[in-house]
């Protein structure tokens, strides 16, 4: 049966009903949330998505994120799942929000196909303040992400990697690293996620996420102290209200739009369809 293809609408759409329950539960609760990365630059520079963007991310300081996590597994509108390692397996340091209803085929991203459209929530720690003792904490949670990739069924390919320098890969360092981890993902997510969270009641002024696509993700603490209403398409969102320190760090000159070459979807290496009978119809 030929599949439905989700149109760049109808993403939109369903990103927004997850945004829109997700602000609902924030504020009913009392749990501060950001837009982060590509949506805040969105919602600052153009009242919503970046026109060439596909994607929506969030971001919560770590007490936050357990509340809202908390909240999510009990409570999710229809067609809608989550993705947390505590859910099911998942190997990602972070949560997703997906439609039920869709799908997708993608030569990158091969371990969560029975997932659909999805928005990702991040979770924001303490991390240190001294350099050197930063770099052995980044050096540690890259060293325990690579041991739950490893007990992937197929490992976690990368869009940068060649067809040949992927399979090298593969076979001199996944493999044996799978033979030692596989059957573990769930146990090695709880590591992960345990090892994340051991500055949590220090007095060290720093937060961030480890994130190779935003190695300079680390933001002063007291940036993640205050927010406000922010317009995002036809909703209203949050954000924090130092987002000009936050999106300087990230893009330097951010009003400025790159150059139409660099306009690029984030996540174009993935095809979403319509799961058979799932599609909804319009009335007359």
């Amino acid at each position: 049966m030929r599949k439905e293809p989700v149109t760049p609408a109808e993403l939109r759409e369903l990103q927004l009903a997850m945004l829109e329950f997700v602000d609902g539960v924030c504020r009913s609760e009392g749990i501060e949330y950001t837009l982060a990365g590509g949506s805040l630059l969105g919602a600052v520079r153009h009242g919503g998505y970046i026109p060439w963007d596909d994607d929506i991310d969030v971001e919560l300081t770590r007490p936050h994120y357990e509340r809202l996590m908390a909240r999510l597994r009990t409570e999710l509108p229809e067609h809608v799942a989550l993705l947390h390692y505590s859910e099911r397996p998942t190997f990602l340091p972070w949560a997703k929000l997906y439609d039920t209803r869709t799908g997708y085929t993608s030569h990158i991203d091969t371990q969560h196909l029975g997932t659909g459209v999805y928005i990702d929530i991040f979770p924001m720690d303490v991390v240190p303040d001294d350099d050197a003792e930063l770099a052995e904490h980044r050096a540690g949670f890259y060293r325990r992400f690579s041991w739950l990739a490893a007990s992937a069924t197929h490992g976690l390919a990368y869009a940068s990697a060649s067809r040949w320098r992927y399979f090298l890969g593969k076979l001199v360092l996944w493999l044996p690293r799978h033979l030692r981890y596989r059957g573990q993902g769930r146990e090695l997510a709880a590591t992960l996620d345990t090892y994340l969270r051991r500055y949590e009641h220090s007095a060290h002024g720093q937060i961030g996420f480890f994130h190779r696509a935003f190695p300079d993700a680390i933001y002063p603490r007291a940036m993640w102290d205050s927010y406000e209403d922010v317009p995002f398409e036809h909703l209203t969102a949050r954000k924090l209200v130092d987002h000009d320190g936050y999106l300087t760090r990230h893009y330097g000159d951010y009003m400025t739009p790159p150059p139409a070459r660099e306009q690029q979807e984030a996540h174009g290496f993935y095809r979403w369809f319509w799961k058979p009978g799932m599609r909804p119809r319009v009335s007359d």
